[in-house]
């Protein structure tokens, strides 16, 4: 995925056709897991404390149910364009930091789903398939969200 062209509202990136297959992929499946619960704090027995997580993770979920409603409309909007064997995608501003948005939350919830390792270069020398996917995903949506942030990448 490489930028080629910038404008003061808008970034065209060139990808080849596996890149935009699997970052439609991952838009088109986000969210891939059911909404966990967040907590403030682990320590504080504050009463009020329950009141300020409830309408923290009301909040959270509203805010996800939006990201996925916002992701479908990336897809089905005119942002995508065959050129040849590979794709454009054209993103203003704001469905570039809606995409941003959609694969850090994959890139965190996966994050959870392993359990939350401080050294993610260090492989687990037995690991499960679902472990393993929620792996390559987090892998893959920092892929795109460098990418997105960083253009002198090189393509897949």
């Amino acid at each position: 995925m490489k930028l080629v062209k910038t404008t003061n509202r808008s970034w065209k990136y060139l990808l080849s056709q596996n890149e935009a297959d699997l970052l439609q992929g991952l838009i088109r499946n986000f969210p891939f897991t059911e909404y966990r619960q967040a907590k403030i704090s682990n320590t504080e027995v504050n009463p009020k404390a329950a009141e300020r997580g409830k309408l923290l993770n009301e909040s959270l979920a509203e805010h996800r149910n939006e990201l996925r409603k916002l992701a479908l409309n990336l897809l089905a909007g005119q942002q995508w364009k065959k050129s040849g064997k590979d794709c454009h995608l054209t993103l203003n501003s704001e469905a570039r930091e809606i995409l941003l948005q959609i694969l850090n939350d994959i890139r965190i919830v996966c994050w959870h789903e392993l359990g939350e390792p401080e050294d993610l270069e260090s492989k687990p020398a037995r690991t499960s398939l679902k472990n393993l996917a929620h792996r390559n995903l987090m892998d893959l949506a920092g892929y795109f969200e460098y990418s997105l942030l960083e253009p002198a990448q090189s393509s897949l």
